[in-house]
């Protein structure tokens, strides 16, 4: 991690449930995806599936950005730069304990727990830079 988090960047990146990451096609074209992420204190971790675009884009395009919600009038936007690297392959998510905790419960509620063991490839990525919207209140 080369830039300072501050506690509310931290606590965002450990609270919020959802992302979106966005990777870079072959194209040039910029390609958001909606991730299910957790921040391990140093880099933010993903699970997918190993034929998944994000995974080649990341092979050839390895700048990436995850972007947090708003409040829902445009305040409190987290937006998280970064190096994504492919981390390792033919792993088990449901084998990581903190990325386990974080969405076990929502993957029984969508019917994904069976599912979740297809999303065998763990991404990391640093987080290089930062930008917000400020928050009310």
């Amino acid at each position: 991690m080369t830039t300072n988090l501050t506690q509310d960047i931290i606590d965002r990146l450990t609270s919020d449930d959802y992302g979106w990451l966005t990777t870079v096609a072959q194209s040039g074209q910029p390609v958001p995806k909606l991730v299910w992420f957790y921040f391990d204190g140093t880099d933010l971790v993903v699970y997918t599936t190993p034929s998944a675009a994000k995974v080649r884009h990341i092979r050839n395009h390895p700048q990436v950005s995850l972007n947090l919600d708003s409040d829902g009038n445009g305040s409190g936007i987290i937006v998280v730069g970064g190096t994504a690297r492919i981390d390792a392959e033919g792993v088990d998510g449901r084998d990581d304990a903190p990325y386990w905790a974080k969405y076990e419960k929502a993957a029984a509620q969508f019917g994904l727990t069976e599912a979740m063991a297809g999303y065998s490839t763990r991404i990391k990525i640093s987080v290089d830079k930062v930008w917000t919207t400020p928050t009310e209140g």
